[in-house]
């Protein structure tokens, strides 16, 4: 109502006032306000979602003009090969960015977005566009000084054409100093030395514009609509990296950074550069894209960068292993290292809700994406973007112009680089005559665009074939020739047809097929077929210039004589008529190589500056006779010091201490690595200082490998990591449970549950004279001697075993791993460790580790803790009892294990009330480590750190972290080494695990290998190899089977026992699917990692054995399963039947039921039913076989029996009685489960330390 009465004068006021307002509000979009106003008047209006969307860079393909405004989306690209449509022209590409600009700016701010691509020799993503040489063939332009804008005036160009198609920023220049040409970028880099580089940096004056003298110094600069803004990447070192591996760690101490480097990076920030762009790559294992240090305190605050940084394609997702593991993670480090916008590109919600949470969270603080937004918004202000958002449609026939082209010729003709001309200096080939009769050209890539311009041409990898428009050398050789001159093409002609042809001369064009990145990485560097050939055929039968395409230096030398010419043409681009220019002498050769050119691979990296050859060298040049001198005997003296460490006669932690200090922290990481024998390259030894190889189960050298095989093998490994800086030996483990399972020809253990049947039974120690068995109370002492001697035997020093876990569950897979369910027995046969580490002298250091001697191996007490006693079986379960049960039952036999010097202990998978063992800090540091005095090192089972999560390796960055602040010494990688040394680096670097824990670890682990004498003694001992298998082995595995058989039955009542079975018969009948299968018979772990069928390794079977031990006139039948009808036809006299379980490890084993596969309940059945039978059941548990054994006259549990079945009939046969006692209880069936001796309600088939016995015949005859 009160409006009505408002003077009109009122009225007037508040719509001048509105205005006012309005106008203020529109005060970021006036240009003549300066660039720090009009950001901070923009940024005080943004929302926290609006500041996130211009920190969000999407690809192409998935910006859509609702996702733009939906999200506030600041930058879209277009990643390699990501085109509006094949063959689009520019008015294709400036449509479809003026559709996205238009939805940028219809939202509240109307900030417009910027469009970015990889425009890296010219518009290289778009056809038609002018591409000029790579990068390399630039860097070799450099000596031409009647130009020396070159460069500058190839960036003008390039930034006219990226306007024509509407985008107004690129990922350009690449200013990496590549130092090791099997870099897959390395043609993206100028050159090895960083003051070509520097000179190249004249490039983004061009692409940006020329800097008005009076503008602010180290700001971001941008002249007109038709510059670009420009992108100077990969910040920092990525040409550095070991080996040239791509997104590798740069080891490079600082000086070096800056002075390789960093020094194009200055030079860019002082010519203004927009952005600059992070690498994939670490430096000194912390990657580029968390690096607070470089990003944030160099960069951006001593270098004074004012720009944006951007992340590569997917940048932040590497930084954990495997990328994306930790996304939440990845976006924290990132962010708060310094990353202003993120090249996301495809999971923008995923990216913008992560990082939102983050900011509200206060994990990243709201001043640095303030910080972030004005870089952005700065660099947009700069390039006039919000004063000329959209495209002009104006510059479209700018896009591949004459012009640029023959600027692009001009590039061509001075990068090429004549290597060789003529076979004498006499007699130069070039320049070639244009008029001759008929002339050869040949090789794959003389009539190949795609191969001309190499990777990031249309496509990202680049393609073959006439991909985009441009001259190939053939074309531009046809082109330059007389008319009268014959010009015959043949891609690979043999040398007949040359020698026919009576050709003048050939011209043969031949190189490295296109590629970029990662897939470029290459460790031979040679030119593929038919390269090589169509050289060898050509040049071998007429005079001949070879002109090489290549994207950095391949390997050429043995083919350099052939050869009249030679020429290095780097990738010249789209206008192939630049070489011709040259070689038939329209211009001469002018370029210089901008890398040096090796001889072989094995020099590489050539320009490594840590190289002493290259030092003494220098110093050699400029010191006079006495310095040298002087500077020998310091150096001799500081290598005694530095050896202090190998010297035997100090104790070893005076060693310890000493190697601890003078490692590195990427040295101590590889100690900490243990790798599978199967990615153990030298390089990778070498690389990553690694500590330990391993061999899986089933991981050998070669099919059925000799022990002389593995020795070479061991042997080879060591020499490379006793190579390195400090010559730090590795140490080989195998998982040795039952003899050293894992090589052919062996000697096969009984399994441990097995071994646990031949202990003394306390209860009737007044008989022990009686019994045989009693007699050798140390007979898994000299099994463990037995089996050391044949793991050295093979060069191995460390075994993963004894398990000593107590099973208290049948149902678990690995129950055959355990001794008992009883801790006493296990403790009792943990004596295993005194034969496999010796006997410990009695003055020696309580509870430290001890291995005696060349004999004897490292010992593994494995798993800690409570693996046997997870729920229902279930491997890698977790194991519910309390703290009071944890000690009393799974425990004492780590506290004896510990008392006898056992070198390493092994995590378990399985989890105690639900905390992961890997990750129990309290058990493992507190307890083992502290509380019970454990001086060796804990080691991770294999991918162990892996399982900590849910799926496995869901968050390797957690896992890693977890497992090692847990107490977790050496990890059992066992393949992606680079990611666990990473992940590990970059945690130590950020703080989230000490140094003094890395530390810990490492001391230990040398402690160990001191100890075991791995320094004094590292390589293998070839004397050793006829120990593998030996007799007096065998001889003892054959006594341990007759010591662990446990005979459950005798006979249908016990006046009429059938066993001892006659050794003379009319026929006996032996049956069963295990009679006759060494596989079945030694079960799990045995060649193979679950073990399997058949004739598997040397040994003999339990047919095999009572052929040999019945009397010659016995004749023996053996049928796997045969019918009731067959057995009661041929009147045996008696029948063995032989059945059980197949093999398996781990858990493939786990069974919730325990039965007897068919067909073995059948051949029970048929047999037995049939004739008076003996079951011996070959398995690695009590399984149910209550339903048979009314039906059976005998029944013997012979375990996993290992390779020795005479031992088996040395017993049935009487030649010695039964002695075994039941390692656990027999259930009836499993519902009874678990049921284990003392439990309540105890009700077993055959209780805990059941064994009937028999006397031997002689002792029988004798009494």
């Amino acid at each position: 109502m009160g409006t009505w009465r408002t003077p009109m004068l009122g009225i007037l006021f508040l719509m001048c006032w509105a205005a006012t307002i309005q106008a203020e509000y529109m005060k970021y979009k006036d240009p003549n306000q300066p660039v720090n106003v009009r950001v901070k008047d923009l940024m005080k209006r943004m929302t926290l979602a609006e500041k996130i969307g211009q920190m969000t860079q999407i690809e192409r393909k998935d910006a859509s003009p609702q996702v733009l405004k939906d999200y506030l989306i600041g930058s879209i690209l277009s990643g390699g090969g990501s085109v509006p449509a094949p063959q689009a022209s520019a008015k294709d590409w400036v449509n479809m960015i003026n559709e996205y600009q238009k939805a940028c700016l219809s939202t509240r701010l109307g900030i417009p977005m910027i469009y970015g691509i990889d425009a890296v020799h010219g518009h290289n993503n778009v056809y038609n566009a002018t591409i000029f040489p790579h990068n390399v063939g630039l860097g070799a332009t450099r000596q031409c000084m009647k130009d020396p804008d070159l460069v500058k005036r190839i960036g003008v160009a390039t930034a006219l054409e990226v306007r024509a198609t509407g985008i107004p920023y690129t990922f350009a220049p690449c200013i990496a100093v590549c130092r090791d040409p099997r870099w897959g970028r390395c043609y993206e880099s100028y050159s090895e030395d960083h003051r070509v580089v520097q000179a190249m940096t004249q490039i983004i004056l061009g692409l940006q514009g020329d800097i008005p003298a009076n503008y602010t110094k180290n700001f971001p600069y941008v002249s007109g609509k038709q510059h670009v803004a420009a992108c100077a990447k990969h910040f920092v070192g990525d040409g550095g990296t070991q080996k040239g591996i791509n997104e590798n760690n740069t080891i490079i101490d600082f000086h070096g950074l800056l002075s390789i480097h960093m020094p194009a990076y200055y030079d860019s920030v002082a010519k203004g550069v927009s952005t600059i762009m992070a690498s994939y790559s670490s430096w000194n294992g912390i990657k580029m894209h968390a690096n607070r240090y470089l990003i944030t305190d160099f960069l951006k605050k001593k270098l004074g960068f004012k720009g944006f940084v951007i992340s590569d394609w997917q940048g932040i997702d590497r930084i954990t292993t495997p990328p994306d593991a930790n996304y939440t993670y990845s976006v924290q480090v990132s962010v708060n290292a310094g990353i202003d916008m993120v090249m996301v590109p495809d999971d923008y919600p995923g990216f913008f809700k992560t990082l939102t949470t983050l900011v509200n969270a206060k994990v990243i603080p709201m001043s640095r994406i303030d910080d972030a937004v004005r870089r952005i918004l700065r660099v947009k202000f700069v390039m006039g973007l919000f004063d000329n958002p959209l495209p002009d449609y104006s510059l479209v026939d700018q896009l591949g112009k004459k012009e640029h082209r023959e600027l692009a010729r001009e590039a061509v003709r001075k990068s090429l680089v004549l290597l060789k001309n003529g076979k004498s200096s006499k007699k130069p080939l070039l320049p070639l005559p244009k008029k001759a009769g008929k002339i050869l050209v040949a090789g794959s890539h003389a009539d190949n665009l795609g191969y001309q311009c190499g990777g990031w041409t249309i496509e990202w990898q680049g393609s073959s074939g006439r991909i985009t428009g441009g001259t190939t050398i053939l074309e531009a050789i046809k082109s330059s020739v007389d008319p009268s001159t014959n010009v015959v093409f043949s891609e690979n002609p043999d040398a007949g047809f040359v020698k026919s042809n009576n050709f003048s001369y050939a011209i043969v064009v031949v190189g490295e097929p296109p590629y970029s990145e990662t897939a470029g990485d290459s460790l031979n560097l040679t030119i593929p077929e038919p390269g090589p050939s169509t050289i060898q055929s050509v040049c071998g039968a007429v005079k001949c210039a070879v002109v090489i395409i290549s994207g950095r230096p391949v390997v050429i030398e043995p083919y350099v004589p052939l050869m009249d010419a030679l020429v290095a043409a780097w990738l010249p681009g789209s206008e192939g008529q630049g070489v011709a220019d040259v070689l038939f002498g329209d211009f001469g050769f002018t370029g210089k190589l901008p890398r040096t050119w090796f001889k072989s691979v094995e020099q590489l990296p050539m320009n490594d500056p840590r190289r002493l050859l290259l030092h003494l060298r220098m110093a050699t040049r400029q010191t006079p006779m006495l310095g040298i001198l002087f500077l020998l005997c310091w150096a001799a003296t500081i290598e005694a010091e530095y050896m202090k460490y190998k010297d035997p006669n100090q104790p070893v932690n005076v060693r310890v201490k000493d190697l601890l200090k003078r490692m590195t922290l990427a040295e101590k990481i590889g100690q900490m690595t243990q790798i599978e024998r199967e990615v153990a390259t030298p390089q990778v030894l070498k690389d990553y200082f690694i500590g330990s190889i391993l061999s899986g189960g089933g991981s050998v050298p070669s099919p059925r490998a000799s022990a002389k095989d593995w020795v070479d093998m061991i042997y080879r490994f060591q020499k490379v990591c006793l190579s390195t800086r400090l010559g730090i030996p590795m140490i080989y483990g195998i998982d040795a449970v039952h003899g050293n399972n894992n090589v052919y020809n062996a000697t096969i253990f009984p399994h441990n549950i097995g071994l646990g049947a031949t202990r003394q039974d306390l209860r009737f120690t007044a008989l022990l004279a009686l019994w045989h068995c009693m007699k050798d109370p140390d007979l898994v002492k000299k099994i463990g001697v037995a089996t050391a001697l044949e793991i050295r035997a093979t060069g191995i020093p460390y075994t993963f075993a004894p398990c000593i876990a107590v099973c208290r569950d049948p149902r678990w897979g690995r129950c055959f791993e355990s001794y008992s369910e009883d801790h006493r027995v296990v403790q009792a046969m943990s004596k295993i460790i005194l034969g496999l580490q010796g006997d410990i002298p009695a003055n020696y250091t309580k509870k430290f580790p001890y291995v005696a001697g060349k004999n004897n191996v490292a010992a593994c007490a494995k798993h800690f803790v409570g693996d046997g006693g997870t729920h229902k079986g279930i491997n890698e379960n977790d194991t519910l009892v309390d703290f009071s049960g944890l000690l009393r039952i799974h425990m004492p036999a780590y506290y004896d294990s510990i008392k006898m010097g056992v070198s390493t202990v092994m995590l378990s998978f399985s989890s105690w009330k639900g905390v992961k063992m890997h990750a129990h800090r309290f058990l493992v540091t507190d307890f083992l480590k502290k509380k019970l005095g454990f001086k060796g090192f804990v080691i991770s089972d294999w991918t162990g750190i892996d399982k900590l999560t849910t799926p496995p390796n869901a968050n390797y960055t957690y896992s890693v972290e977890k497992s090692i602040n847990a107490g977790l010494d050496m990890v059992m990688v066992p393949n992606d080494y680079l990611g666990f040394i990473n992940n590990l680096t970059t945690l130590v670097h950020a703080k989230v695990i000490p140094k003094s824990r890395i530390n810990d670890a490492v001391r230990r682990i040398l402690r160990v290998k001191f100890a075991m004498g791995l320094f004094e003694n590292p390589l293998p001992d070839y004397s050793l190899v006829d120990q593998l298998g030996k007799k007096e082995h065998r001889e003892l595995s054959r006594e341990a089977v007759r010591k662990s058989l446990v005979l459950l039955k005798n006979g249908k009542s016990s006046k009429k026992p059938l066993l001892p079975l006659p050794k003379k018969a009319g026929k006996i009948l032996v049956a069963g699917s295990h009679a006759d299968n060494l596989g079945y018979q030694c079960g799990g772990w045995t060649i193979e990692w679950h073990g399997s069928s058949g004739n598997i390794t040397v040994g003999t079977t339990i047919l095999e054995a009572v052929r040999a031990t019945v009397d010659p006139s016995t004749k023996v039948v053996f049928s796997e399963n045969p019918d009731a009808g067959f057995v009661k036809s041929n009147n045996f006299s008696y029948a063995i039947v032989v059945v059980g379980e197949p093999s398996y490890s781990e858990t493939v084993g786990d069974s919730l039921n325990l039965t007897i596969p068919e067909p073995g309940p059948s051949t029970i059945q048929s047999v037995c039913g049939a004739v008076k039978c003996v079951v011996v059941i070959i398995s690695g548990r009590p399984v149910v076989i209550e339903p048979y054994v009314p039906l059976m006259d005998a029944l013997v549990a012979a375990w996993l029996p290992g390779s020795e079945g005479q031992g088996v009939a040395d017993v049935l046969f009487g030649d010695f009685g039964f002695t075994g006692k039941l390692p656990r209880t027999w259930f009836k069936s499993v519902d009874q489960l678990p049921m284990n001796v003392g439990d309540e309600n105890y009700d077993p088939l055959f209780p805990f330390g059941f064994g009937l016995t028999t006397k031997p015949r002689a002792t029988v005859k004798a009494l």
